[in-house]
Protein backbone atom coordinates (compact mmCIF):
# COMPACT_ATOMS: atom_id res chain seq x y z
CA UNK A 1 0.00 0.00 0.00
CA UNK A 2 1.46 3.31 -1.09
CA UNK A 3 1.12 6.53 0.93
CA UNK A 4 2.85 9.88 0.62
CA UNK A 5 4.31 9.76 4.11
CA UNK A 6 2.42 12.88 5.07
CA UNK A 7 -0.47 13.02 7.53
CA UNK A 8 -3.43 15.21 8.38
CA UNK A 9 -5.35 15.31 11.66
CA UNK A 10 -9.04 14.56 11.63
CA UNK A 11 -11.06 16.48 14.20
CA UNK A 12 -12.92 14.41 16.82
CA UNK A 13 -16.62 14.11 16.15
CA UNK A 14 -19.77 12.65 17.63
CA UNK A 15 -21.00 9.67 15.66
CA UNK A 16 -24.71 8.84 15.79
CA UNK A 17 -25.69 5.29 16.65
CA UNK A 18 -27.88 4.05 13.81
CA UNK A 19 -29.00 0.84 15.50
CA UNK A 20 -28.59 -1.25 18.63
CA UNK A 21 -28.68 -5.00 18.04
CA UNK A 22 -27.65 -8.29 19.54
CA UNK A 23 -25.62 -9.45 16.54
CA UNK A 24 -23.97 -7.39 13.80
CA UNK A 25 -22.85 -9.19 10.64
CA UNK A 26 -20.26 -7.43 8.49
CA UNK A 27 -20.53 -8.64 4.90
CA UNK A 28 -23.61 -9.61 2.90
CA UNK A 29 -22.53 -12.60 0.86
CA UNK A 30 -24.59 -15.79 1.19
CA UNK A 31 -22.30 -16.51 4.15
CA UNK A 32 -23.25 -13.26 5.86
CA UNK A 33 -26.95 -13.47 5.02
CA UNK A 34 -27.16 -17.05 6.28
CA UNK A 35 -25.43 -15.98 9.51
CA UNK A 36 -27.93 -13.15 9.97
CA UNK A 37 -30.93 -15.40 9.26
CA UNK A 38 -29.82 -18.09 11.70
CA UNK A 39 -29.24 -15.51 14.42
CA UNK A 40 -32.66 -13.96 13.77
CA UNK A 41 -34.30 -17.39 13.90
CA UNK A 42 -32.84 -17.74 17.39
CA UNK A 43 -34.53 -14.53 18.52
CA UNK A 44 -31.69 -12.07 17.98
CA UNK A 45 -31.99 -8.51 16.72
CA UNK A 46 -29.52 -8.40 13.82
CA UNK A 47 -27.83 -5.81 11.61
CA UNK A 48 -26.13 -6.81 8.37
CA UNK A 49 -23.75 -4.42 6.61
CA UNK A 50 -22.96 -4.77 2.91
CA UNK A 51 -20.79 -2.50 0.76
CA UNK A 52 -22.76 -3.25 -2.43
CA UNK A 53 -26.39 -2.37 -3.04
CA UNK A 54 -27.28 -6.07 -3.04
CA UNK A 55 -26.51 -9.29 -1.23
CA UNK A 56 -24.68 -12.30 -2.65
CA UNK A 57 -20.95 -11.61 -2.58
CA UNK A 58 -18.93 -13.41 -5.22
CA UNK A 59 -22.04 -15.05 -6.66
CA UNK A 60 -23.80 -11.77 -7.43
CA UNK A 61 -21.03 -9.15 -7.61
CA UNK A 62 -18.68 -11.63 -9.29
CA UNK A 63 -21.39 -13.26 -11.48
CA UNK A 64 -20.14 -16.72 -10.44
CA UNK A 65 -23.09 -19.08 -11.11
CA UNK A 66 -21.86 -22.37 -9.66
CA UNK A 67 -22.53 -24.20 -6.41
CA UNK A 68 -20.68 -27.42 -5.77
CA UNK A 69 -22.21 -30.63 -4.56
CA UNK A 70 -24.32 -30.98 -1.42
CA UNK A 71 -23.50 -34.70 -1.46
CA UNK A 72 -20.46 -36.74 -0.56
CA UNK A 73 -17.81 -37.52 -3.17
CA UNK A 74 -19.75 -40.60 -4.31
CA UNK A 75 -22.96 -38.64 -4.75
CA UNK A 76 -24.85 -40.92 -2.37
CA UNK A 77 -25.02 -39.23 1.01
CA UNK A 78 -26.51 -35.77 1.43
CA UNK A 79 -24.11 -33.87 3.66
CA UNK A 80 -25.30 -30.26 3.19
CA UNK A 81 -28.87 -29.13 3.85
CA UNK A 82 -29.95 -26.02 5.74
CA UNK A 83 -30.26 -22.72 3.94
CA UNK A 84 -28.11 -23.85 1.01
CA UNK A 85 -30.63 -26.60 0.31
CA UNK A 86 -33.63 -24.30 0.78
CA UNK A 87 -32.37 -21.58 -1.53
CA UNK A 88 -31.34 -24.05 -4.21
CA UNK A 89 -34.67 -25.90 -4.09
CA UNK A 90 -36.47 -22.56 -4.45
CA UNK A 91 -34.39 -21.56 -7.47
CA UNK A 92 -34.85 -24.94 -9.13
CA UNK A 93 -38.62 -24.84 -8.57
CA UNK A 94 -38.76 -21.50 -10.39
CA UNK A 95 -36.52 -22.49 -13.29
CA UNK A 96 -33.68 -20.32 -11.99
CA UNK A 97 -31.17 -23.12 -11.30
CA UNK A 98 -30.22 -26.41 -12.91
CA UNK A 99 -29.01 -29.34 -10.78
CA UNK A 100 -26.61 -31.84 -12.30
CA UNK A 101 -25.17 -35.16 -11.14
CA UNK A 102 -24.51 -35.13 -7.34
CA UNK A 103 -21.12 -36.82 -7.74
CA UNK A 104 -19.89 -34.31 -10.35
CA UNK A 105 -16.59 -33.02 -8.98
CA UNK A 106 -16.78 -29.72 -10.85
CA UNK A 107 -20.40 -28.60 -10.91
CA UNK A 108 -23.51 -29.57 -8.97
CA UNK A 109 -25.77 -26.63 -9.79
CA UNK A 110 -25.81 -23.69 -12.18
CA UNK A 111 -27.64 -20.69 -10.72
CA UNK A 112 -29.08 -17.52 -12.15
CA UNK A 113 -27.14 -15.10 -9.96
CA UNK A 114 -29.73 -12.31 -10.29
CA UNK A 115 -32.37 -14.70 -8.99
CA UNK A 116 -30.07 -15.68 -6.12
CA UNK A 117 -29.77 -12.01 -5.19
CA UNK A 118 -33.58 -11.68 -5.05
CA UNK A 119 -33.85 -14.85 -2.95
CA UNK A 120 -31.42 -13.38 -0.43
CA UNK A 121 -33.47 -10.16 -0.31
CA UNK A 122 -36.50 -12.30 0.48
CA UNK A 123 -34.71 -14.19 3.25
CA UNK A 124 -33.68 -10.95 4.92
CA UNK A 125 -37.13 -9.38 4.45
CA UNK A 126 -38.80 -12.36 6.13
CA UNK A 127 -37.18 -11.34 9.41
CA UNK A 128 -38.28 -7.97 10.82
CA UNK A 129 -35.52 -8.40 13.40
CA UNK A 130 -32.87 -8.03 10.67
CA UNK A 131 -31.99 -4.47 9.68
CA UNK A 132 -30.01 -4.37 6.44
CA UNK A 133 -27.49 -1.64 5.66
CA UNK A 134 -26.74 -1.62 1.91
CA UNK A 135 -24.32 0.73 0.17
CA UNK A 136 -22.65 0.86 3.58
CA UNK A 137 -18.90 0.50 3.94
CA UNK A 138 -17.53 -0.82 7.21
CA UNK A 139 -14.69 1.51 8.22
CA UNK A 140 -13.77 0.96 11.84
CA UNK A 141 -14.42 -0.37 15.32
CA UNK A 142 -15.10 1.14 18.72
CA UNK A 143 -14.26 -1.07 21.68
CA UNK A 144 -14.59 -1.15 25.42
CA UNK A 145 -11.37 -3.11 25.85
CA UNK A 146 -8.72 -4.50 23.48
CA UNK A 147 -10.35 -7.03 21.14
CA UNK A 148 -13.77 -6.48 22.66
CA UNK A 149 -15.66 -4.39 20.09
CA UNK A 150 -18.86 -2.59 21.03
CA UNK A 151 -19.64 -0.73 17.80
CA UNK A 152 -19.03 -1.18 14.08
CA UNK A 153 -18.46 2.13 12.30
CA UNK A 154 -19.90 2.50 8.82
CA UNK A 155 -19.99 5.17 6.12
CA UNK A 156 -23.12 5.38 3.97
CA UNK A 157 -25.24 8.04 2.25
CA UNK A 158 -26.28 9.34 5.67
CA UNK A 159 -22.67 9.89 6.72
CA UNK A 160 -20.58 8.21 9.38
CA UNK A 161 -22.67 6.11 11.75
CA UNK A 162 -22.24 3.39 14.34
CA UNK A 163 -23.98 0.10 14.99
CA UNK A 164 -23.92 -1.06 18.61
CA UNK A 165 -23.92 -4.83 19.13
CA UNK A 166 -23.26 -7.41 21.78
CA UNK A 167 -21.69 -9.75 19.22
CA UNK A 168 -20.07 -9.41 15.79
CA UNK A 169 -19.56 -11.79 12.85
CA UNK A 170 -16.88 -10.97 10.27
CA UNK A 171 -18.17 -12.24 6.92
CA UNK A 172 -16.17 -9.79 4.81
CA UNK A 173 -14.06 -12.48 3.14
CA UNK A 174 -10.94 -10.40 3.79
CA UNK A 175 -11.09 -10.36 7.62
CA UNK A 176 -11.59 -6.60 7.50
CA UNK A 177 -13.44 -6.43 10.81
CA UNK A 178 -10.88 -8.59 12.59
CA UNK A 179 -8.03 -6.51 11.22
CA UNK A 180 -9.61 -3.21 12.33
CA UNK A 181 -10.45 -4.69 15.73
CA UNK A 182 -6.83 -5.64 16.40
CA UNK A 183 -7.11 -9.42 16.07
CA UNK A 184 -4.22 -11.39 14.66
CA UNK A 185 -4.53 -12.12 10.96
CA UNK A 186 -2.11 -13.56 8.45
CA UNK A 187 -1.65 -13.72 4.72
CA UNK A 188 0.57 -15.47 2.23
CA UNK A 189 2.85 -13.28 0.11
CA UNK A 190 0.89 -11.87 -2.83
CA UNK A 191 2.74 -14.11 -5.29
CA UNK A 192 1.53 -17.21 -3.42
CA UNK A 193 -2.11 -16.20 -3.05
CA UNK A 194 -4.49 -18.00 -5.35
CA UNK A 195 -5.09 -15.71 -8.36
CA UNK A 196 -8.40 -13.92 -8.83
CA UNK A 197 -10.80 -13.88 -11.77
CA UNK A 198 -12.87 -11.14 -13.35
CA UNK A 199 -15.87 -12.90 -14.83
CA UNK A 200 -18.21 -11.82 -17.60
CA UNK A 201 -21.28 -12.81 -19.54
CA UNK A 202 -20.77 -12.79 -23.28
CA UNK A 203 -23.09 -13.05 -26.25
CA UNK A 204 -22.55 -14.29 -29.78
CA UNK A 205 -20.71 -17.48 -28.83
CA UNK A 206 -23.23 -19.83 -30.46
CA UNK A 207 -23.19 -17.96 -33.76
CA UNK A 208 -19.41 -17.78 -33.91
CA UNK A 209 -19.10 -21.46 -32.97
CA UNK A 210 -21.56 -22.39 -35.73
CA UNK A 211 -19.25 -20.75 -38.24
CA UNK A 212 -16.04 -21.96 -36.55
CA UNK A 213 -16.56 -25.32 -34.79
CA UNK A 214 -13.10 -25.09 -33.19
CA UNK A 215 -13.95 -21.83 -31.41
CA UNK A 216 -14.27 -21.66 -27.64
CA UNK A 217 -13.45 -19.09 -25.01
CA UNK A 218 -10.89 -21.56 -23.66
CA UNK A 219 -9.21 -21.76 -27.06
CA UNK A 220 -8.60 -18.02 -26.86
CA UNK A 221 -6.33 -18.52 -23.86
CA UNK A 222 -3.62 -20.02 -26.05
CA UNK A 223 -0.74 -17.56 -26.67
CA UNK A 224 -0.96 -18.21 -30.41
CA UNK A 225 -4.48 -16.74 -30.53
CA UNK A 226 -3.29 -13.20 -29.94
CA UNK A 227 -5.05 -12.18 -26.75
CA UNK A 228 -1.70 -11.64 -25.04
CA UNK A 229 -2.72 -13.50 -21.88
CA UNK A 230 -0.18 -15.38 -19.79
CA UNK A 231 -2.28 -18.22 -18.46
CA UNK A 232 -4.32 -21.09 -19.83
CA UNK A 233 -6.98 -22.10 -17.36
CA UNK A 234 -10.59 -21.08 -17.71
CA UNK A 235 -14.13 -22.39 -17.83
CA UNK A 236 -17.51 -21.38 -19.14
CA UNK A 237 -21.10 -22.13 -18.15
CA UNK A 238 -24.62 -21.51 -19.40
CA UNK A 239 -26.50 -18.52 -18.02
CA UNK A 240 -29.67 -20.07 -16.61
CA UNK A 241 -32.77 -18.34 -17.98
CA UNK A 242 -30.83 -16.27 -20.53
CA UNK A 243 -30.47 -18.18 -23.82
CA UNK A 244 -27.69 -16.80 -25.98
CA UNK A 245 -25.52 -15.72 -23.06
CA UNK A 246 -22.49 -17.62 -21.80
CA UNK A 247 -20.70 -17.10 -18.50
CA UNK A 248 -16.93 -16.89 -18.91
CA UNK A 249 -14.31 -17.30 -16.20
CA UNK A 250 -11.22 -16.86 -18.34
CA UNK A 251 -9.07 -14.20 -16.68
CA UNK A 252 -6.37 -14.61 -14.09
CA UNK A 253 -5.15 -11.73 -11.92
CA UNK A 254 -1.96 -12.78 -10.20
CA UNK A 255 0.27 -11.23 -7.53
CA UNK A 256 -2.66 -9.32 -6.10
CA UNK A 257 -3.56 -9.08 -2.41
CA UNK A 258 -7.17 -7.80 -2.23
CA UNK A 259 -6.57 -6.64 1.35
CA UNK A 260 -4.21 -4.00 -0.09
CA UNK A 261 -6.13 -1.09 -1.60
CA UNK A 262 -3.62 -0.42 -4.36
CA UNK A 263 -3.38 -4.08 -5.32
CA UNK A 264 -7.18 -4.31 -5.43
CA UNK A 265 -7.48 -1.26 -7.67
CA UNK A 266 -4.84 -2.51 -10.08
CA UNK A 267 -6.33 -6.01 -10.05
CA UNK A 268 -9.84 -4.85 -10.92
CA UNK A 269 -8.53 -2.90 -13.91
CA UNK A 270 -6.26 -5.76 -15.00
CA UNK A 271 -9.12 -8.25 -14.95
CA UNK A 272 -11.28 -6.05 -17.17
CA UNK A 273 -8.31 -5.49 -19.50
CA UNK A 274 -7.85 -9.24 -19.87
CA UNK A 275 -11.45 -10.08 -20.70
CA UNK A 276 -11.59 -7.18 -23.19
CA UNK A 277 -8.37 -8.32 -24.87
CA UNK A 278 -9.68 -11.86 -25.11
CA UNK A 279 -12.98 -10.82 -26.73
CA UNK A 280 -11.27 -8.51 -29.20
CA UNK A 281 -8.84 -11.26 -30.17
CA UNK A 282 -11.71 -13.74 -30.56
CA UNK A 283 -13.38 -11.46 -33.08
CA UNK A 284 -10.12 -11.11 -35.01
CA UNK A 285 -9.12 -14.76 -34.94
CA UNK A 286 -12.60 -16.12 -35.62
CA UNK A 287 -14.07 -13.42 -37.79
CA UNK A 288 -17.68 -14.20 -38.57
CA UNK A 289 -19.84 -12.18 -40.90
CA UNK A 290 -22.95 -10.87 -39.11
CA UNK A 291 -21.81 -12.23 -35.71
CA UNK A 292 -19.48 -11.01 -33.00
CA UNK A 293 -18.60 -11.91 -29.44
CA UNK A 294 -19.82 -9.13 -27.16
CA UNK A 295 -19.42 -8.51 -23.45
CA UNK A 296 -22.99 -8.41 -22.16
CA UNK A 297 -22.14 -7.97 -18.47
CA UNK A 298 -18.96 -7.48 -16.46
CA UNK A 299 -18.65 -8.54 -12.84
CA UNK A 300 -18.85 -5.52 -10.57
CA UNK A 301 -16.06 -7.09 -8.52
CA UNK A 302 -13.33 -9.61 -9.19
CA UNK A 303 -13.99 -13.11 -7.98
CA UNK A 304 -11.57 -12.99 -5.04
CA UNK A 305 -10.08 -16.33 -4.09
CA UNK A 306 -7.86 -15.44 -1.17
CA UNK A 307 -6.50 -12.58 0.93
CA UNK A 308 -6.23 -12.27 4.74
CA UNK A 309 -6.92 -15.19 7.08
CA UNK A 310 -7.95 -15.09 10.70
CA UNK A 311 -5.64 -16.62 13.31
CA UNK A 312 -8.04 -18.93 15.11
CA UNK A 313 -8.10 -21.64 17.77
CA UNK A 314 -7.42 -24.28 15.13
CA UNK A 315 -5.77 -24.13 11.73
CA UNK A 316 -7.21 -26.80 9.45
CA UNK A 317 -4.65 -28.77 7.46
CA UNK A 318 -4.75 -30.42 4.07
CA UNK A 319 -4.00 -33.73 5.75
CA UNK A 320 -7.08 -33.35 7.96
CA UNK A 321 -9.23 -32.53 4.94
CA UNK A 322 -8.00 -35.32 2.67
CA UNK A 323 -8.10 -37.93 5.43
CA UNK A 324 -11.68 -36.99 6.32
CA UNK A 325 -10.68 -36.16 9.90
CA UNK A 326 -13.71 -36.08 12.21
CA UNK A 327 -14.09 -33.21 14.68
CA UNK A 328 -16.38 -33.06 17.69
CA UNK A 329 -17.12 -29.43 16.81
CA UNK A 330 -17.69 -29.92 13.06
CA UNK A 331 -19.38 -26.78 11.79
CA UNK A 332 -19.44 -27.58 8.07
CA UNK A 333 -19.10 -30.56 5.76
CA UNK A 334 -17.67 -30.66 2.26
CA UNK A 335 -16.69 -32.92 -0.58
CA UNK A 336 -15.23 -30.39 -3.02
CA UNK A 337 -11.70 -31.39 -4.02
CA UNK A 338 -8.54 -29.58 -3.07
CA UNK A 339 -8.31 -27.02 -5.88
CA UNK A 340 -5.17 -24.87 -5.94
CA UNK A 341 -4.72 -22.31 -8.70
CA UNK A 342 -1.06 -21.47 -9.25
CA UNK A 343 1.22 -19.79 -11.75
CA UNK A 344 1.64 -22.87 -13.94
CA UNK A 345 -1.98 -23.94 -14.00
CA UNK A 346 -3.99 -25.82 -11.41
CA UNK A 347 -3.71 -28.75 -9.02
CA UNK A 348 -6.58 -31.04 -7.96
CA UNK A 349 -6.37 -33.56 -5.14
CA UNK A 350 -9.28 -35.85 -4.34
CA UNK A 351 -10.41 -37.73 -1.26
CA UNK A 352 -9.84 -41.05 -3.04
CA UNK A 353 -6.12 -40.30 -3.48
CA UNK A 354 -6.22 -39.18 -7.11
CA UNK A 355 -4.17 -36.15 -8.13
CA UNK A 356 -4.32 -34.13 -11.34
CA UNK A 357 -1.90 -31.32 -12.12
CA UNK A 358 -2.30 -29.10 -15.18
CA UNK A 359 0.85 -27.43 -16.43
CA UNK A 360 1.13 -25.01 -19.32
CA UNK A 361 4.03 -24.47 -21.70
CA UNK A 362 4.40 -20.69 -21.75
CA UNK A 363 5.88 -20.64 -25.24
CA UNK A 364 3.40 -22.83 -27.08
CA UNK A 365 0.41 -22.78 -24.77
CA UNK A 366 0.35 -26.56 -24.81
CA UNK A 367 -1.45 -28.03 -21.83
CA UNK A 368 -0.12 -31.16 -20.14
CA UNK A 369 -1.94 -33.05 -17.39
CA UNK A 370 0.09 -35.04 -14.91
CA UNK A 371 -2.38 -37.65 -13.64
CA UNK A 372 -1.41 -39.79 -10.70
CA UNK A 373 -1.95 -40.11 -6.98
CA UNK A 374 -1.06 -38.05 -3.95
CA UNK A 375 -1.20 -41.22 -1.82
CA UNK A 376 -1.25 -44.97 -2.54
CA UNK A 377 -4.56 -46.70 -3.08
CA UNK A 378 -6.37 -47.94 0.03
CA UNK A 379 -9.28 -50.29 0.57
CA UNK A 380 -11.49 -47.40 1.67
CA UNK A 381 -11.41 -43.63 1.24
CA UNK A 382 -13.27 -40.87 3.03
CA UNK A 383 -16.13 -39.40 1.05
CA UNK A 384 -16.37 -36.02 2.78
CA UNK A 385 -14.47 -33.81 5.22
CA UNK A 386 -15.35 -31.57 8.14
CA UNK A 387 -14.50 -27.98 9.00
CA UNK A 388 -14.29 -27.47 12.78
CA UNK A 389 -15.94 -24.54 14.52
CA UNK A 390 -12.59 -23.69 16.12
CA UNK A 391 -11.38 -22.50 12.69
CA UNK A 392 -13.93 -19.67 13.03
CA UNK A 393 -13.02 -18.53 16.56
CA UNK A 394 -10.33 -15.83 16.49
CA UNK A 395 -7.69 -16.13 19.16
CA UNK A 396 -8.52 -13.92 22.12
CA UNK A 397 -12.10 -13.31 20.99
CA UNK A 398 -14.99 -13.10 23.41
CA UNK A 399 -17.68 -11.62 21.16
CA UNK A 400 -16.41 -12.01 17.58
CA UNK A 401 -16.57 -14.92 15.13
CA UNK A 402 -15.50 -15.10 11.51
CA UNK A 403 -17.19 -17.04 8.71
CA UNK A 404 -16.25 -17.72 5.12
CA UNK A 405 -13.02 -17.72 3.21
CA UNK A 406 -10.94 -16.04 5.92
CA UNK A 407 -11.06 -19.21 8.04
CA UNK A 408 -7.77 -20.41 9.51
CA UNK A 409 -6.29 -23.23 7.41
CA UNK A 410 -3.24 -24.13 5.37
CA UNK A 411 -2.94 -23.71 1.60
CA UNK A 412 -4.18 -27.17 0.69
CA UNK A 413 -7.14 -27.17 3.06
CA UNK A 414 -8.07 -23.73 1.80
CA UNK A 415 -8.20 -25.05 -1.76
CA UNK A 416 -11.10 -27.27 -0.68
CA UNK A 417 -12.88 -25.15 1.93
CA UNK A 418 -13.15 -21.81 0.13
CA UNK A 419 -16.10 -22.66 -2.16
CA UNK A 420 -19.57 -21.22 -1.57
CA UNK A 421 -21.42 -24.29 -0.29
CA UNK A 422 -18.80 -24.68 2.45
CA UNK A 423 -18.76 -20.98 3.34
CA UNK A 424 -22.58 -20.96 3.50
CA UNK A 425 -22.47 -23.49 6.32
CA UNK A 426 -19.83 -21.52 8.19
CA UNK A 427 -22.19 -18.56 8.12
CA UNK A 428 -25.05 -20.62 9.54
CA UNK A 429 -22.82 -22.01 12.30
CA UNK A 430 -21.54 -18.55 13.22
CA UNK A 431 -25.07 -17.17 13.41
CA UNK A 432 -26.27 -19.97 15.68
CA UNK A 433 -23.18 -19.79 17.92
CA UNK A 434 -23.42 -16.00 18.21
CA UNK A 435 -27.03 -16.30 19.33
CA UNK A 436 -26.10 -18.85 21.99
CA UNK A 437 -23.35 -16.58 23.28
CA UNK A 438 -25.75 -13.64 23.58
CA UNK A 439 -28.85 -15.46 24.83
CA UNK A 440 -27.27 -18.06 27.08
CA UNK A 441 -23.93 -16.52 27.97
CA UNK A 442 -22.20 -19.51 26.38
CA UNK A 443 -18.40 -19.19 26.16
CA UNK A 444 -17.42 -18.47 22.59
CA UNK A 445 -15.00 -21.40 22.49
CA UNK A 446 -17.77 -23.93 23.14
CA UNK A 447 -20.85 -22.18 21.72
CA UNK A 448 -21.19 -24.81 18.97
CA UNK A 449 -20.86 -27.73 21.39
CA UNK A 450 -23.54 -30.38 20.96
CA UNK A 451 -24.71 -28.91 17.65
CA UNK A 452 -24.46 -30.08 14.07
CA UNK A 453 -26.08 -28.83 10.88
CA UNK A 454 -28.56 -31.68 10.91
CA UNK A 455 -29.81 -30.40 14.30
CA UNK A 456 -30.58 -26.90 13.00
CA UNK A 457 -34.24 -26.02 12.37
CA UNK A 458 -35.57 -26.56 8.86
CA UNK A 459 -37.76 -23.46 8.51
CA UNK A 460 -39.74 -23.39 5.26
CA UNK A 461 -39.36 -19.96 3.69
CA UNK A 462 -40.83 -20.73 0.29
CA UNK A 463 -44.00 -22.68 -0.37
CA UNK A 464 -43.56 -23.51 -4.01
Amino acid sequence: MRNTGEFIHEAPRCIPVAEKVDVCVIGGSCTGVFAAVRAAEAGMRVAIVENNGFFGGTASAGLVPVWHSRFDAEGRREIIRGLTHQVLEHLVANGEAIVKEPSNASVYAYLNTASLTVALDELVAWHPAIRPFLHARFVGVAESAPRHPTHALIEDKSGRRAIEAAFFIDATGDADFLDRAGFETWSLPAAQLQPHTTCAMVSGVEAVRAAHPDFSMGEMLRPSRGAGLKHAFGWTAPVVGAPGLEFASVTRVQVCNPADADDLTAGEMEGRRQITALVRAANREFFTKDAEIRIAALASSMGLRESRHARCLHSLTEREVLSGQAFEDAAAYGSYRVDIHHDEGITFRYLDGVQQVMRVDRETGAVAWDRGRWRPETAESPTFYQIPYRCLVPRGATNVLCAGRMLDCDRGAYGACRVMVNCNQMGEAAGVAAARCVAEGAPIETAWRGLAHETLPEVSYWNE
